[in-house]
């Protein structure tokens, strides 16, 4: 099997490598020269452009920071439109706004392409070890023939829906993932104020009821560690949690919960801590609770 990928940041470039390893013929294309360098001497063809890499490769995978970004990839001067053929298939794994999608996937039915919408979870480390969790919006023959290829990236491919409903799912995750991360940040912060240890703390809650992604896995690896290492950052999350917010207010729904923490977030991003990894909330949290949780 052959794909091309548009996008070679933290996770696409992973997702390149991962490929590479498990004997996918890869085509790369990134604006950062530098990148398509690094990802060329692993083994992967180097495009001239979007359009030469659609024109090369049947399936191509954008994995961009924003749906715009794809739109211009998809219709600029080289774009992947002047490279696709009747049988392409596009494989949207940005983070995205579902109604964008949509709009996306009607240009792309008009001119006699087709695309899935297959957005990912489990961060940096999941996409080196290609167990990723990938949630797919769209037709399901579309879906069943990429399969076999999004299961060597993902331990969990999941079709979701219609086309949109990926990236619909992927906002929710995020939401939550991002409400349990501040509540368990604000619980420990409590319990070490009042003079517990944080690294019992989490031994009971890992043991109860209270266990989460967060708190098994986030906390032990990036807190106690002081560790932060960049992997998804916070401007990202607060990216998905205004996708999230977004949809809930077009479908005139309170969100008491997720609005409480969407603005913690927005508060801890606004002081500049957007490019530090999105665990950078429990330091905010520690500025406010006056304390330090490490091992």
């Amino acid at each position: 099997m052959r794909v091309g990928i548009i996008g070679l940041g933290n996770m696409g470039g992973r997702m390149a490598k991962r490929l590479l390893e498990q004997g996918v013929e890869v085509g790369i294309f990134d604006v950062n020269k530098e990148f398509m360098r690094t990802y060329a001497s692993f083994g992967a063809e180097e495009a001239e452009s979007p359009a030469d890499l659609a024109s090369k490769f049947q399936y191509v995978i954008t994995v961009l920071p924003n749906v715009y970004i794809v739109k211009e990839i998809l219709v600029g001067e080289e774009g992947l439109m002047k490279g696709f053929s009747s049988n392409s298939l596009l494989i949207e794994m940005t983070t995205s706004i579902p109604s964008e999608t949509k709009e996306i996937n009607k240009m792309m039915k008009h001119a006699g392409f087709r695309m899935i919408d297959a957005p990912v979870s489990g961060g940096v480390k999941k996409a080196e070890e290609g167990t990723l969790s990938i949630m797919v919006g769209g037709d399901p023959s579309n879906f069943a023939e990429v399969e076999p290829l999004l299961e060597k990236i993902g331990q969990n491919v999941i079709h979701v829906g219609d086309i949109g409903a990926g990236h619909t799912v992927k906002a929710l995750n995020n939401m939550i993932s991002a409400a349990t991360l501040a509540v368990t940040g604000e619980a420990i912060a409590l319990g070490v104020k009042l003079g517990l240890d944080p690294t019992k703390m989490l031994s009971v809650i890992n043991t109860s009821t209270g266990k989460s992604f967060s708190s098994d896995f986030k906390f032990p690896n990036q807190v106690l560690t002081r560790n932060f290492e960049v992997g998804f950052t916070l401007d990202l999350m607060v990216k998905d949690l205004k996708i999230a917010m977004s949809m809930a207010e077009d479908e005139k729904v309170p969100m008491f919960i997720s609005s409480a923490s969407y603005q913690l977030w927005k508060q801890a991003w606004s002081e500049g801590k957007g490019n530090e990894d999105h665990t950078t909330i429990v330091k905010h949290i520690e500025e406010m609770f006056d304390v330090e949780i490490k091992a």
